[in-house]
């Protein structure tokens, strides 16, 4: 199967191929991506992540309009500025 069939499945989807015929394993999986947030496309140079100081979920770096570099949480939203190391 080409890249762009592996590309096209989802996060849930990929996950449960490593899941194997175990029922307890599936039910962990599915309930960890319903629980958990989509990460930002891919980078050059991958992703960066922090700490959300509002409610301690995690930040994902993104670039803003003008191509700063910036934290947004994945739970309340809240946006500041990058700590260094984005690139």
């Amino acid at each position: 199967m080409g890249t762009f069939a592996d590309e096209a499945r989802s996060r849930l989807a990929n996950l449960l191929r490593m899941a194997g015929n175990s029922e307890r394993d599936r039910a962990l999986i599915i309930a960890y991506v319903e629980s958990t947030p989509e990460p930002p496309p891919l980078g050059p140079r991958g992703i960066h992540t922090s700490g959300c100081p509002r409610c301690r979920n995690t930040m994902w770096g993104q670039r803003d309009r003008d191509g700063r570099p910036i934290a947004v949480c994945a739970r309340c939203g809240w946006v500041k500025e990058a700590d260094g190391g984005l690139s």
